[in-house]
């Protein structure tokens, strides 16, 4: 049995180049503790990072937080808790504060690792049919998505309990156990302890089934989805924005498809039925000339014109800078990198950057007369969402560039000048200085 459980752990290892860090999830149950004991066996422990996540709803919620620090300091890892404190105490708070509180952890080239095994496959499998899904929802726990920054992983979802269960006895594991898990009046719980032992009892084996049955539906729905990116290819501009006119020429089925996998890919939003609908009634319905927005999670869809973009749901922090200088800054809605160029902006003496505000003019490099800022935007295709506060670079009071829009007259160099990048995060790009 440790084989069998060790070359699940194993091939994970063979499916994926080492990451810059392990993160391991751990609990303190069952499944964490072989997880814990599998990655202090095959991973390296100087890129380890055990986390424990302290929801503080049950009375023992402190011992748990201490035993998992313990464990991790058997196998000389280092340990942190993070502390959530969910506004009730349901199942799908708990987990949604939970995966918050991962999210915020990821760096780039991290990966998580959790313990999910495959009789927590089959609840999942046969909770979404009961609440009603479709082949997405069907095909359960995946076995690994991005999760912010990194990735997350479950390298034991093709293991039973049954099976961790022996692995842990055959290697003295200790683990400590929820006493809300035996308690029916939690929908997965009931499932687990009431309606899997009948079903079993019919039909033994029924859960490696259901596991063979979850791995056709995932080949399934990642087929559909290599027939859908192929559609968006051409159905998303360079902005991100979703072509309603490519929308209109589909079938009302692929229209929820297509839909659900542009926000998925852009968002890492899941749409469910009723948001799909809201959606459709919203936005794709309403007049060609309204501009229409609706909040869905931490996102915000905008129609405008004929296409549909995203936009992050909280206001991003303003800024402003005295004095600027070579180098990258992280900026509200983007990120601007300014170097060294021979063709580009004469000077940064004296150059601050500020957030616009209205009313300002200037005269694009190679136009006659000066506009206003407004209208340059507008002739740009920025929508109106980020015209408003664009940023802006000033000497004075005078407009000097516009980042990735145009350098302005009497402001630039064939040598020893300075280029700005203006990589938009709600636009998904980056632009340099460019003459209208």
């Amino acid at each position: 049995m440790s084989a069998a459980i060790e070359r699940h752990f194993q091939r994970l290892l063979q499916q994926m180049p080492e990451p810059d860090r392990w993160l391991i999830a751990h609990s303190g149950g069952l499944d964490s503790q072989v997880l814990l004991h599998l990655a202090g066996k095959y991973l390296s422990p100087e890129r380890l990072l055990v986390l424990h996540v302290n929801h503080h709803l049950q009375p023992f919620a402190e011992r748990w937080a201490e035993f998992s620090a313990q464990q991790a300091s058997q196998y000389a890892l280092p340990h942190q808790i993070l502390n959530v404190y969910p506004e009730t105490p349901s199942e799908e708070a708990a987990r949604r504060e939970r995966y918050a509180a991962f999210e915020a952890q990821m760096q780039a080239g991290d990966c998580l690792l959790l313990g999910h095994h495959g009789d927590d496959q089959a609840e999942t499998m046969l909770f979404r049919l009961l609440r009603g899904t479709g082949l997405k929802g069907l095909s359960g726990i995946p076995a690994h998505r991005k999760l912010g920054a990194g990735e997350l992983r479950r390298p034991l979802l093709g293991c039973l309990r049954s099976e961790m269960e022996r692995y842990a006895d055959e290697q003295d594991l200790v683990w400590v156990d929820d006493p809300s898990n035996q308690q029916a009046v939690y929908d997965r719980n009931f499932l687990r302890l009431d309606i899997f032992p009948l079903l079993e009892g019919r039909w033994p084996g029924f859960k490696q089934r259901w596991l063979k049955t979850s791995e056709q539906l995932t080949a399934s729905q990642r087929l559909l989805n290599e027939y859908l990116d192929a559609d968006l290819i051409s159905h998303v501009g360079v902005l991100g924005e979703l072509s309603l006119s490519a929308l209109h020429d589909c079938s009302s089925q692929r229209q929820d498809h297509l839909l659900r996998r542009w926000l998925e890919k852009q968002a890492g939003v899941m749409l469910n039925s009723t948001q799909l609908g809201e959606i459709k009634r919203t936005l794709i319905l309403s007049r060609a000339d309204a501009e229409p927005q609706l909040k869905v999670e931490k996102i915000v869809i905008r129609r405008y014109r004929s296409a549909l973009y995203l936009t992050p749901a909280e206001e991003r922090a303003p800024y402003e800078l005295d004095q600027l200088t070579v180098g990258d800054f992280s900026l509200g809605d983007g990120m601007l990198q300014v170097t060294s160029a021979d063709v580009g902006l004469s000077t940064l003496e004296n150059v601050r950057l500020v957030r616009r505000k209205g009313g300002e003019r200037c005269r694009p490099l190679g136009r006659n007369g000066s506009c206003t800022v407004k209208k340059l935007l507008q002739e740009a295709g920025i929508p109106p969402w980020l015209k408003v506060h664009w940023p802006l670079l000033m000497v004075g009071e005078e407009v000097v560039a516009i980042p990735g829009i145009c350098l302005c007259e009497g402001w630039q160099t064939k040598s020893g000048g300075f280029n700005a990048t203006w990589c938009s995060f709600a636009l998904s790009e980056c632009r340099s200085f460019g003459i209208l």
